[in-house]
């Protein structure tokens, strides 16, 4: 009992909404993996250093299954979505490799290099509405909410007519102390995609669903597997691009010499999405895995069946990884980050994000160059036990 209430529980407090939690460096420093509750009341290995998130991550031993997924432990209560997949770690790591090849076209880079013009064309919408309701305007309610909703839709294939509703499932599923919510969120995006799905039987096009729906035609998925995998596309194109949009530009505001020479041309622009990928990590970030068999660890012995939970967020800012890690740096020489995680599961839209966010930053500050803060920052309110936190408003004027 005593251990119970000694462990630390996560998500960790953060006295400024821009600097990681101090016990995440204090981790980092000292290379401990450690063991917290999670916002379930379970018990979770937290990886915090940058080269054990990396190597870890790539660790066949650390798998999406557990033997006993009703008993496993979990990050939240919210069902399948923050459990295990099932009790195979071989067919579910097949099944991965199929659901990639199945949507390899619709998000490849040469599809998202496509797509480029129609994302340029709804951001350029979405400024006409910041202008119009403005200055002073929300630029979280106006720009980066809605937008990574509109441009994973088109992906996708969803209709334009439903995106208001998307847009509000997928941001409840990352409220990782409402359990009910996130199920309730679930269900309707599930509900929603399975009728639509079918509809992509009838009318194919180029897009990520009716990929998913010839995959299932061809006998490699079932129809299950596959509402699964257009729903995590979906939560993962829209709800972490969300918080990016939002604390990237309050970075790029607060240098305005770095944020010039971003639009001195293209290869400044995609540095500059990098770095503000990486040094806007404050947040939890986390990827979870089940220990396929006991690992040692410094931390001590993580046993078979044991939840590891990595934070690839703060791995992003390990001081034993970069140099002055929280010092915002468009030159700044670095190897792979982590915020589209690592090893074998690397976010199938990294390369959707980066482009999303440098046409945003780019159109934005050249149509806006006065761009700024509309009251203080101390004054910015932020998002609260949430897995991807960020701003519930923006406030600017130019």
């Amino acid at each position: 009992m005593e251990l119970v209430v000694m462990l630390r529980r996560i998500p960790f407090d953060r006295p400024e909404p821009m600097v990681v939690a101090p016990e995440f460096r204090q981790l980092q420093e000292s290379g401990e993996i450690l063991q917290v509750r999670t916002p379930a009341g379970h018990l979770g290995w937290l990886v915090t250093r940058h080269d054990d998130v990396i190597r870890m991550l790539s660790d066949e031993r650390f798998e999406r299954a557990h033997p006993d997924p009703v008993s496993a432990p979990v990050l939240s209560d919210a069902g399948q979505f923050y459990g295990p997949q099932g009790t195979d770690g071989d067919r579910l790591e097949d099944e991965f490799r199929i659901l990639r090849r199945a949507t390899a076209n619709s998000l490849s880079v040469r599809r998202v290099r496509q797509l480029r013009p129609r994302i340029e064309e709804l951001v350029s919408l979405r400024l006409d509405q910041l202008e119009a309701a403005g200055p002073p305007a929300d630029l979280h309610s106006l720009l980066a909410e809605p937008l990574p909703v509109d441009v994973v839709c088109e992906l996708l294939g969803v209709p334009a007519a439903d995106r208001d509703e998307f847009q509000v499932w997928t941001a409840d599923v990352v409220y990782l102390a409402e359990p009910d919510r996130v199920i309730d969120a679930l269900g309707k995006l599930n509900d929603y995609m399975r009728p639509l799905m079918a509809r992509k039987r009838l009318e194919p096009a180029e897009d990520a669903l009716t990929e998913l729906v010839r995959a299932q035609q061809a006998g490699l998925i079932d129809e299950n597997l596959a509402v699964l995998w257009s729903v995590a596309l979906l939560f993962a194109g829209h709800v972490t691009t969300v918080t990016r949009i939002g604390t990237g530009v309050l970075h790029l505001l607060a240098h305005p010499e770095q944020r010039r020479e971003m639009l001195s041309g293209p290869d400044l622009l995609a540095a500059t999405v990098d770095e503000l990928l990486r040094v806007s990590q404050q947040d939890l970030g986390l990827v979870w895995r089940w220990a396929a068999v006991d690992v040692e660890t410094r931390g001590g012995l993580i046993k078979a069946g044991d939840l590891v939970l990595f934070a690839n967020g703060p791995a992003c800012l390990d001081p034993t990884a970069y140099p002055e890690p929280d010092r915002f740096d468009i030159h700044r020489e670095q190897g792979p980050h982590t915020a589209f995680g690592a090893g074998p599961h690397l976010c199938v839209g990294a390369a959707l994000a980066r482009l999303e966010l440098q046409v945003v930053f780019e159109l934005l500050f050249r149509r806006f160059p006065g761009l700024r803060l509309a009251v203080p920052e101390e004054g910015l309110r932020w998002r609260d036990s949430q897995l991807t936190g960020g701003l519930l408003e923006l406030p600017v004027t130019w």
